[in-house]
């Protein structure tokens, strides 16, 4: 057949199959960047992945969000001792992706809520610690927070001592949380504050800014509304 065609043609129709190995090379080089592309980003964006991870905790089993998940290595389905969530202090969804202080330090963003799940331990209940254990520490003057809390410092030789307590009035059975006292001059490190509480079976450590005290009704509500519509 090739005899028949003249030298011009020959060498047309060899230029044209050339350009089309081209151009299929070339977009299926573009496809698999775009593919490789797609793979990092899912996997280095937590609010991009939406699969609902079967977590155990002990005896409490959970129908989890992978994107609250702060660790990506521990998105996976299966038993934990523990395990971190974020989630927004807005509407308490998954939480971007937080911004780094340095490679070992996250900022503690206003606008995050890091919440600490397991198993209920056989210690004494967060909401009696106050009463039952923090009591004998603090200094005895008080404060009147904006949130309505009640503020009074821990003293300096106790194991808190570079803590302040904020509770609701009287005992701080209701809300009660330990924030690290501003540092003057100020070291550059987020202050953050932690409450603890215990539901569904579950010991729940939250950490969070300061800022955020004064909401401090809404931020619980919230916090133990998820907290419910997570276990099974």
């Amino acid at each position: 057949m090739f005899k028949a065609h003249t030298p011009g043609t020959r060498i047309a129709y060899d230029g044209n199959m050339q350009q089309r190995t081209v151009i299929a090379t070339i977009a299926t080089v573009f496809a698999l960047l775009l593919a490789g592309w797609g793979v990092y980003a899912w996997l280095d964006d937590p609010s991009s992945v939406n699969t609902t991870l079967d977590v155990q905790l002990g005896k409490v089993r959970l129908a989890l969000p992978s994107a609250y998940i702060r660790n990506p290595e521990a998105r996976r389905p299966g038993e934990f001792l523990e395990i971190e969530l974020a989630a927004s202090a807005t509407d308490f969804r998954p939480a971007p992706r937080p911004r780094k202080l340095r490679p070992d330090l996250e900022d503690a963003s206003t606008g995050t809520i890091y919440l600490n799940l397991r198993e209920q331990e056989k210690s004494i209940d967060p909401a009696e610690r106050p009463a039952r254990l923090y009591v004998r520490f603090l200094e005895t003057e008080q404060w009147t927070h904006p949130g309505g809390l009640i503020m009074r410092h821990f003293e300096s030789s106790s194991p808190f001592g570079r803590e302040d307590l904020y509770m609701a009035p009287p005992e701080g059975r209701v809300f009660a949380a330990r924030c690290i006292r501003p540092q003057q001059p100020p070291d550059g490190l987020p202050n953050t504050c932690i409450a603890e509480m215990r539901l569904q079976g579950l010991d729940l450590r939250m950490r969070f800014s300061p800022e955020l005290l004064s909401d401090w009704e809404r931020i619980t509500l919230g916090v133990r509304g998820l907290v419910h519509s997570l276990v099974r």
